[in-house]
Order: structure tokens, then sequence, then C-alpha cells
């Protein structure tokens, strides 16, 4: 049930589509037509603002381009957007909108999780959320693969969320777990039997660290977690010793770096940690993680890298295209 290694595009293909770099609109557009993945996104948190505002039912205050912290990115979402998920009609139209976004910039495949929270949250059994994912799943499965993961909010009590994981779990339709939230919350020793569990039953297992906290926090997940990937990481670049770790164990980074900017964990594409840890031997793959807050998709962040300074061939050592049985 694991998910297979990503491929690569090609230095061709990049080439090809980047060759008018310097003019936006043209190169996003040949991106658009590359197969790509993406596997770091919030499946609610993944369709335009425009979405939301026709659940709603009216205009939203865009997101500022820059956050002062986590907390004021927490607010903007439960002040804004938290509101249209409290319905099945709600969910289903953001998470529609969000894998028909993805599909219709030539993402073929992807992984989203779905939060642990949402049949509390809406106010029905798990069931009824299980079967929105699957049947949008089924829905778009011509044009876009769809792997739902777990979503496990680290500031819930475990044992709040542990019924509803095993109905997720259970239910055979998700193909990993993803730990999200504020990093300085919760006890990762706690959150270890959801992790063996899912493990046991063979899914992908994710958790963000390295994001708003330091390399501690990364070394204490893949040591208690045993995570095959880091969401962000980006605070690996500070620790030589853990870099060699993540390359040695081929721990998988997946990188949003306008998240990573709208949050002020960097100050530019320019001087990103992404760079640092590629010229390391990292292994890493891009995610749009709230597209919705952050507004920039796959063909953009690639547009950009390449825009700041990233050569093709380093580019080309993204795992920026589909696991390669999902190809032809």
């Amino acid at each position: 049930m694991r998910s297979a290694p990503l491929s690569k595009i090609s230095e061709a293909e990049l080439s090809a589509a980047l060759a008018a770099a310097s003019e936006r609109d043209l190169a996003v557009r040949n991106l658009r037509g590359l197969a790509k993945a993406d596997v770091h996104c919030h499946a609610l948190l993944n369709c335009p603002l425009a979405t939301y505002e026709a659940v709603l039912g009216h205009e939203l205050m865009p997101p500022p381009a820059r956050f002062h912290d986590f907390g004021e990115f927490g607010h903007y979402l439960t002040a804004n957007l938290f509101p249209a998920t409290r319905t099945v009609e709600g969910m289903r139209a953001l998470l529609r909108g969000g894998l028909e976004r993805m599909a219709g910039e030539g993402v073929v495949y992807a992984e989203a999780s779905i939060d642990l929270l949402m049949p509390g949250h809406i106010n029905v059994p798990a069931s009824t959320v299980i079967d929105i994912v699957a049947e949008e799943r089924e829905r778009i499965a011509p044009r876009l693969r769809f792997c739902p993961e777990i979503g496990v909010n680290r500031r819930i009590p475990p044992d709040r969320l542990w019924p509803t994981f095993l109905a997720y779990l259970d239910s055979r339709v998700f193909r990993g777990i993803d730990l999200y939230d504020d990093e300085r919350a919760g006890d990762l020793r706690q959150l270890q039997r959801f992790f063996r569990l899912a493990r046991e039953r063979g899914l992908l297992l994710k958790a963000h660290a390295g994001e708003t906290c330091g390399p501690e926090r990364m070394r204490e997940t893949l040591d208690i977690l045993d995570v095959d990937v880091i969401q962000h990481g980006i605070a690996a670049v500070r620790d030589p010793t853990l870099v060699h770790q993540l390359v040695a164990r081929k721990v998988q980074l997946c990188i949003g770096v306008a998240s990573n900017l709208a949050l002020g964990l960097a100050d530019s594409y320019q001087s990103h940690p992404i760079q640092g840890l590629l010229a390391a031997g990292v292994e890493i793959a891009l995610g749009t993680d709230d597209f919705t807050v952050f507004g920039v998709g796959l063909c953009d962040e690639i547009w950009q890298l390449h825009r700041a300074g990233m050569p093709i061939r380093d580019l080309a050592k993204l795992h920026l295209g589909p696991p390669a049985n999902q190809l032809g």
C-alpha cells in the first residue's frame, strides 16, 4: 500500500518548458503539460480561495503576503476558512475544488491529508467523511490518482483521535498518515501507537518537522515515529550530522517554498534552504501545502525556483514527477 518512489522530470523536459522562463505565463503553461506529483498538501486547504467564498456566500479577507508567526496563520484559518468546512456539502465542495485545481495544472498524482477532526467538526459519523473521500477519489481517478492521508493534529489529545483513526485505517481508503500543526505541541511518544499501526498496515508515514522548530525536533520525529517522509524539514540545513542521516536513510523532504516564505521561515527563493539541502544530496519533493492561503501551485514553484537561479540540472534532481507506475 505504501507509495512507490517518485520519478524525476528530465533536464530536457524542464529545459523545454522553461525556455521562456522570463515570461511567467508561458513558462507555467508549458509546465502544466508535464506530469507532476504534489505530495505535500492538505486536502481542504488546496482549492482556490474563491471556492471558500462560494461555499460561504460572501467575499473573504485575502491572507497577508507574510504572516508574523504560526499563531497568526492559525487565526486566519479559524476566523476565515474553517466556517466553510462545517457541512457535508462544504467539505465535498472544498475537496473537489482542490482536486480539480491540481488536475488543471497537470498534477496526475497527489498525496493529501484529511483531518481526523472532520467528522466531529461536521457532526457526522467517520463513515460519512470516508465515503466522501472515496467518492471524490473515484470521480477524479481518470485524471489524477488521489492518495488520501490520515491527518493527525498534534494539539489534540491522542485518545480523542484514536477511534476515528481506527475507522479511517480500517476503511482502506487512506494510503498514508501525516502529523501536523504547531511542532511545539504534543508528545511524540503518545503518538507512536498511531504510526506503528499505520506501519503494520503498510501506510506511508509522514510528519511535519523542522518547519517552525529546529533540527532537534526532526531528530526526535525520526527516532520516535520512524517516518519515511518529513514535511518541510528545512531546519536540517543547520545540522550537518542530521543532513547526513537524512541522506543515509533516504528520508525524503516534501518542501513548500511559498509556504515557508509566507510564514517567515525563509527570506526569498534565492536564499531558501532547499538549495543547500539539495546540494548535500537530500531527496526532495515539492508540495503546495495550503494553496488556498499561499496561492502558489507546483508550476509556479518550479518557475520561481528557476527564476531565482536554480539551474535546470538541479531542478531535475527534485522528485517532481509521479511514481513511475503512474506514467504512461
